[in-house]
């Protein structure tokens, strides 16, 4: 400590060529890491004892029933975080005794267990995929404490896999599980986690673009709620292990929110960690204690002193712990302070060493025993942010001193730090996507499947009534109409399931995707990875949001118009310069209120594209255009392209037998809906053309009845 506060004062006498007031740079992503790795493993136990693990063996000989299948699940569970092997093997011998018991509940968990093997592997995929499937099996056992921790860990894989909606949520349910069956110490943690998940969205989210502060303040509120009640109830029942962390998270909510109460709660933070028995934990709790109150006075106060004062103390605290990570972050810090000091070779000294550290971390991050074994999943991913900050401030720095090769070279080591992590990225979420369609294609076919049986044992019933004797006439012959009407249903709700799915295959153009990946592709490889992040955003957005849709029957307006703009801003990528749009939303239109079929107008929308402005000499114009009449929602999609005749011309000739197959689903789906609405959806066509009775282009309108 008193060499940190000679350092400290070394420092003050140095800040000559730093003025007063300047702000400093924001790390957007590095308050994350101080939450995610406390709360990334749901309740999955970290490095269990041999001697536990010894045990379960012993018991595992002496059973050959359903408790057979209870231990072979423990010993999957237990062995998660440090085999893969083992861990899995386990699992799929309690899957494949429970099946031969017809234990359900045995099954589940042994799919959970699965899906834990996985995480830890760190194959997010088929984690979510069995994940996925243990909730379907496990449903029916709701409420459980089982199931709550399946739900803890849905909720945290979703947060890996950016798919923001669904994440608290999933805590909310958990914390009802726990709270359901009387586990008030669960029910706290699934509160924890809830309120951990708002500010998680909040970071994700300003990482696209800026939030409204109003936004971020609402969220923070939410998340201030939650971890508030686990304060209130951690007061009446003591927990020592608890309080450093619920402080720390406090401080972090209020801090986004720019609320001045901030510091002190990292300050009871410090005061809390003091009684851990751990001198291991005891150090890293209050390193990055030292480390948050380091950032909130450089990057909040602009108070670079007493920031450069609290990252001195947090190093000297992280530097004999395995928190390579921690550590790297803290000498950035220092690194970047210095350089806004003009202390331009301690500057580097300290820079260097983060990233020797960052390297450290990636080598030895299997090893690192954590209380959340979590960490060793999103340590990668957030230590790699890290490293993008480091060669963006070497960039700086060698910049500042005039040595622009150096700078030249570490700005080619971010960029290629920002590909893999963009990658990377992508791939998390399209495998999220993928697993999200194959579970709602299992539930949809699994209700088939229900229906069939009914139906079955209806016939079956039919049959047995029909030879009881003419006196059941009059009832078989009633049976035989309600079977009749059911049927009748039945065949009229598949017809409209196989043309949702037809519709999506449709949407989800296997050229448009290609050429979409193609052209960002492109941006990455000329070196533009500011749009090919915001349009891989956009892209995986859409994405999700028309597999997201295509399972509903009626979305909100704004959904549906988020989706149009996702389209065609992939789309204005596709076809540089050959159309500009417009979206229009009438004053009396509410779009946040209003809800109407998903994915009518894209058919018609790539139509406008593809054979109206795209085959112009000029670029073309596309309206969209939304407004409420007499209680009708006119839908209206205008181009000012060749028009539909010049269009069909173009088409017989480059590909005679093309027929658009969207737009006849569209009509088709449109008849299919009319047929159970009592106010129908109208659908209209309109050539448009001028005074000379030439082309103009073509105006499609939805009438779509919105009730009064």
């Amino acid at each position: 400590t008193a060499n940190c506060k000679l350092q400290t004062a070394n420092c003050k006498l140095q800040t000559a060529n730093w003025k007063p007031g300047k702000p400093m740079k924001h790390l957007n992503f590095c308050f994350l890491l101080f939450i995610l790795p406390l709360l990334t493993s749901g309740q999955i136990p970290n490095m269990t004892r041999q001697k536990a693990v010894d045990s379960l063996f012993m018991l595992l000989k002496k059973e050959n029933s359903s408790r057979k299948v209870d231990l072979l699940n423990q010993l999957a569970l237990n062995l998660a975080p440090r085999s893969f092997d083992s861990s899995s093997r386990f699992a799929r011998e309690a899957l494949r005794l429970s099946e031969k018991l017809n234990y359900s509940q045995g099954k589940g968990i042994a799919t959970f267990n699965l899906g834990n093997s996985y995480y830890f592997k760190a194959d997010i995929k088929n984690a979510l995929t069995n994940y996925l499937t243990a909730l379907r099996i496990l449903e029916p056992f709701e409420p459980s404490g089982d199931v709550g921790n399946l739900l803890l860990q849905l909720g945290i894989v979703n947060q890996y896999v950016r798919n923001t909606k669904k994440v608290s949520a999933y805590y909310k349910r958990a914390a009802s599980n726990f709270a359901a069956v009387g586990d008030s110490v669960k029910t706290m943690y699934g509160l924890i986690y809830l309120a951990s998940s708002y500010y998680y969205t909040v970071q994700t989210l300003q990482s696209i673009k800026p939030l409204p502060p109003e936004t971020v303040n609402a969220m923070m509120d939410s998340a201030l709620k939650y971890n508030g009640m686990v304060l209130d109830y951690t007061t009446r029942h003591p927990n020592p292990t608890w309080m450093p962390d619920l402080y720390n998270y406090q401080g972090l909510y209020l801090q986004t929110k720019k609320d001045t109460l901030a510091p002190g709660y990292f300050l009871k933070s410090l005061e809390a960690g003091k009684i851990l028995p751990d001198t291991n934990k005891r150090n890293i709790r209050k390193g990055l204690e030292h480390l948050n109150l380091g950032w909130y006075y450089c990057y909040h106060r602009n108070d670079s002193e007493s920031g450069y004062s609290h990252s001195l103390l947090a190093a000297d605290l992280l530097k004999n712990t395995d928190r390579y990570d921690l550590l790297a972050g803290t000498l950035l810090t220092l690194g970047e302070i210095d350089t806004e000091w003009g202390n331009y070779h301690r500057a580097g000294l300290y820079l260097r060493q983060a990233m020797n550290l960052s390297d450290t971390f990636l080598i030895k991050i299997g090893q690192i025993i954590h209380t959340d074994p979590g960490i060793r999943i999103w340590g990668v991913t957030q230590i790699r942010a890290w490293r993008i900050e480091g060669f963006k401030d070497f960039v700086r720095l060698y910049t500042l001193t005039g040595n622009y090769k150096l700078a030249l070279e570490y700005q080619k080591k971010q960029e290629e730090e920002k590909d893999m992590m963009t990658l990377d990225d992508l791939n998390r979420q399209i495998g999220g996507i993928e697993a999200d369609y194959e579970d709602s294609l299992k539930r949809q076919e699994i209700r088939g499947l229900i229906r069939d049986n009914e139906l079955r044992q209806l016939k079956m019933n039919k049959s047995k009534i029909f030879f009881a004797g003419l006196g059941s006439v009059l009832l078989i012959g009633f049976l035989v109409s309600v079977v009749w009407i059911q049927r009748k249903r039945f065949s009229s709700d598949q017809k409209a399931l196989i043309l949702e799915q037809k519709l999506l295959r449709s949407q989800m153009n296997p050229h448009f995707i290609f050429n979409s990946l193609s052209s960002i592709q492109n941006f990455i490889v000329t070196e533009r990875p500011d749009k090919a992040s915001i349009y891989l955003s956009k892209f995986a957005m859409l994405v999700r949001n028309i597999l997201d849709n295509s399972v509903e029957e009626f979305v909100v307006l704004e959904n549906e118009i988020n989706t149009i703009e996702n389209y065609l801003e992939l789309q204005k990528i596709r076809y540089a310069g050959k159309f500009d749009y417009r979206i229009k939303i009438a004053d009396e239109v509410d779009p946040e209120i209003l809800k109407i079929p998903p994915m009518l107008a894209q058919p018609f929308i790539e139509n406008a594209i593809e054979h109206g402005v795209k085959n112009r000499e000029t670029p073309g114009h596309i309206d969209i255009r939304f407004s409420l009449k007499d209680h009708i929602l006119l839908f209206e999609v205008e181009d000012d392209g060749i028009g539909r005749p010049k269009a069909r011309e173009i088409g017989i000739i480059l590909d005679p037998k093309h027929k658009s197959m969207a737009t006849s689903l569209t009509i088709e789906r449109l008849a299919n809906m009319n047929r159970k609405l009592n106010e129908k959806i109208r659908l209209e066509i309109f050539d448009l053309k001028n005074d000379l009775d030439e082309a103009t282009g073509t105006r499609v309108t939805f009438g779509i009845p919105v009730g009064k």
